[in-house]
């Protein structure tokens, strides 16, 4: 056996000793360099992350988003529009207990980290080590803000590493009492709410500064689990109870109260008072609103921006008008349901009577309404419908609007929307052209049989009752609605002239200036119609209609208000006269029923019927308001017969008026400057001698006046024949077809 010398083992020791160095020294190179490696690493991923935080002028301008509120003329909520229920209120308006309690469940070192809590985040570290789960969370509020503004509530490592620079951020630009505040606003407490304010609404029924200890303890306690612990649910009751308490005592920890208030209120039950929504109120008038808001503001500022929007809706009439639309639809609604069992039998197929099926026709019809709807005339296509329009005279301002029966079957706005056939309602425009073309309301007109030649071929027009009643008066014409008489005045005046003037006061539709314009062959809305006819109740000015009477901004920038639009239509001479004659339609014409279903002011109006029973109006007006409600089917079928516009619209026009009048002053219409008074033989209608046995009091425009009477006094021979130079002869019945007065046309 060799043996190694001394020196031979050495330097066997010493070449170990260096090539264990050099490992050494090759590890620790391999550490720092990988050690580089990961902060290099590390440095990049963090810059990488910087840039997806959000922007300085992002974080300058947290935005949560915000209920906007629409408000009635009475200051009443009655709408909103909204992504997320959340109102805002500064810090000051939130009680200091909720303040207090928050931070002490939430996160207790809030005023003394710079956004993150490193001893918070290795706490909840070992605790969820020691559990076996998560038991506690690290996030401070600012991160939570963080987290709700900026980012999602997706668990993931990224997503916390965004979370905990963002929260850094934030504190780099707000204060802790901007941060606590954002955070009390932005924070979601269940039900669907955002907020403590719309917190302390849905589940107290009252706003946040009126909080006592016990709810802001309980709304702090939702903070962890709001649909878990959200106190208007009675499976939450015991959750909510312990969650509770342990707010009070985190509290008392903090030093936020005493040990006794702590277990005083530890002993309360918890507070609940939910919140009751009301039912949507007048739906197609909001969504006119939000069609309006949506067009000019966008749909972020509409659903998010916080607005407040004051609108001209009378929520009372609104009510009572449609209460008073549903109670009358199911009046009219029976006649037209009897015509669909008059076209098909359909009684028959259950071998009942045929009252018995319309007396409980909803529940009959639904067993076959598959086979009933396919009928050619299917009871659906005579579904009744209505509209009602009421319009401030003297502002514009739109105080009730209704554009169907169900805004949850149909969207379509029938007060906006619908064209329609005005009928008699139109002949409102004829007289007002032959008010200015030198008619008085004591010109005679001749009410007799004719045939018109038309392209279709000869028209026998009728007057609704089928009489003739031969010379009289504008006044007794327009208050019992007489078509021939219309008719003759649109053709003495000219057609194109009317159809000047109905332009004028706001018809847009296309009319074709033939004699049946007269009695409404033509198309106009509702709202058309009403503001037209308010032109008479406000001295011949038309104000524009409007619904918006300001916007505001979240803080408290006025963002828009309503400024008048108006435009002289008609003199105030010819204003009065109109409305006078109107009154008579009211008073004992085709509108007399008003007064006795108990409307008793001053009002004037006129009905209007179209052939077939198709379409039923009235539109009335007071000095103050003009209301206009429609009545038909959507497909134009009749709805039955005798379902005028004094059957089926004035039951609707009188409570809304009543409605609308409630708390108005009574008014009356007082003639304008330039309106005399006369007195008219009751039997020539020219203006009455000392002779003239009977007489009338009636209105003219100064200087446009009748001549005097000859048939009684002095020189008392029969010279009156102006009326069969204008109208050509007269039969007081209805003169064959073959002898009737004949017109050609002109197209």
């Amino acid at each position: 056996m060799k043996h190694l010398s001394y020196g031979t083992e050495n330097n066997a020791l010493e070449h170990t000793s260096r090539t264990q160095g050099k490992a050494i020294i090759f590890l620790i190179m391999l550490m720092l360099f990988t050690a580089a490696a990961g902060i290099g690493m590390a440095g990049r991923f963090l810059f990488n992350m910087a840039k997806t935080l959000p922007s300085p002028s992002q974080l300058h301008n947290i935005q949560p988003p915000l209920v906007s509120k629409v408000y009635a003329a009475d200051g009443s909520l009655v709408h909103e529009f909204s992504v997320e229920r959340r109102f805002w209120v500064p810090l000051d308006q939130i009680p200091r207990d909720l303040h207090n309690a928050v931070i002490a469940i939430e996160d207790r070192r809030f005023y003394r980290h710079w956004g993150i809590d490193i001893r918070r985040i290795f706490g909840a570290a070992l605790a969820n080590l020691l559990r076996g789960g998560i038991a506690q969370g690290g996030s401070t509020l600012t991160q939570q803000l963080a987290r709700n503004v900026y980012l999602t509530q997706r668990q993931s490592l990224i997503r916390k590493v965004r979370e905990a620079m963002t929260a850094v951020q934030i504190e780099r630009y707000y204060t802790k009492k901007e941060i606590i505040e954002l955070y009390l606003n932005q924070v979601y407490l269940g039900a669907g709410v955002y907020g403590v304010e719309a917190a302390s609404q849905q589940y107290f029924s009252k706003p946040a500064a009126e909080l006592t200890l016990n709810e802001c303890a309980v709304l702090a306690g939702c903070i962890q689990l709001p649909e878990h612990y959200r106190p208007d649910k009675p499976d939450n009751i015991k959750r909510i109870t312990a969650r509770r308490n342990a707010v009070l005592s985190a509290m008392k920890e903090m030093g936020f109260i005493d040990r006794a208030t702590a277990s005083a209120v530890a002993g309360d039950t918890i507070p609940s008072n939910p919140q009751k929504r009301t039912a949507k109120s007048a739906p197609y008038f909001i969504e006119m609103v939000r069609q309006y808001m949506e067009q000019k503001y966008g749909e972020q500022q509409l659903y998010n921006g916080g607005l407040e929007i004051h609108t001209t809706l009378d929520p009372y009439a609104q009510d009572t008008a449609e209460n008073a639309m549903r109670r009358q639809l199911k009046v009219v609604q029976r006649r037209a349901n009897r015509i669909f069992l008059d076209s098909t039998n359909a009684h028959r197929d259950f071998g009942v009577a045929k009252e018995y099926f319309l007396a409980h026709f909803d529940s009959l019809y639904s067993l076959r309404r598959k086979e009933y709807e396919a009928l050619p005339d299917s009871v659906r296509l005579r579904v009744v419908q209505s509209s009602v329009v009421a319009i401030e005279n003297r502002t514009g301002a739109i105080r009730v609007l209704i554009g169907g029966r169900d805004f949850s079957e149909s969207k379509f706005n029938r007060a906006l929307q619908a064209r329609r056939q005005p009928g008699s309602a139109f002949k409102v425009f004829v007289y007002a052209a032959a008010i200015d073309s030198g008619y008085t309301p004591a010109s005679l007109i001749l009410d007799q049989a004719i045939t018109l030649e038309t392209p279709d071929g000869l028209w026998r027009p009728e007057n609704y009752d089928r009489q003739f009643y031969g010379p009289v008066t504008v006044r007794e014409a327009i208050k019992k609605s007489m078509n021939i008489a219309a008719i003759q005045v649109l053709m003495d005046i000219g057609a194109q002239k009317v159809v000047e003037y109905a332009r004028r006061m706001g018809l847009k539709q296309s009319m074709n200036p033939v004699p049946a314009l007269a009695i409404g062959a033509c198309q106009a809305t509702p709202m058309e119609m009403t503001s037209a006819y308010s032109i008479f109740a406000n001295n011949g000015v038309q104000v524009r209609p409007y619904f918006i009477e300001r916007v505001i901004g979240k803080h408290g920038r006025v963002l828009e208000e309503h400024s008048p639009v108006s435009d002289n239509i008609l003199s105030p001479r010819t204003a009065f006269i109109m409305t006078s004659l109107l009154q008579s339609v009211v008073t004992g014409g085709t509108a007399a029923s008003i007064p006795g279903l108990g409307f008793t002011r001053p009002a004037a109006g006129k009905t209007g019927t179209t052939n077939d029973y198709s379409d039923a109006w009235f539109i009335g007006f007071t000095p103050q308001i003009t209301c206009g409600v429609w009545v038909g089917v959507d497909e134009r079928r009749g709805m039955g017969s005798g379902v005028t516009g004094a059957f089926a619209a004035i039951p609707i026009w009188v409570p809304a008026m009543a409605g609308l009048h409630r708390s108005l002053p009574v008014e009356y219409f007082h003639p304008a400057d330039g309106v005399v008074m006369r007195r008219v033989c009751s039997q020539s209608h020219k203006i009455a001698r000392e002779e003239c046995p009977k007489y009338y009091d009636e209105y003219f425009i100064d200087g446009v006046f009748p001549d005097s009477c000859t048939q009684h006094g002095s020189g008392s021979a029969l010279r009156g024949k102006s009326i069969f130079k204008r109208f050509g002869s007269t039969s007081p019945s209805p003169s064959p077809p073959q002898k009737a007065q004949r017109r050609k046309l002109m197209f």
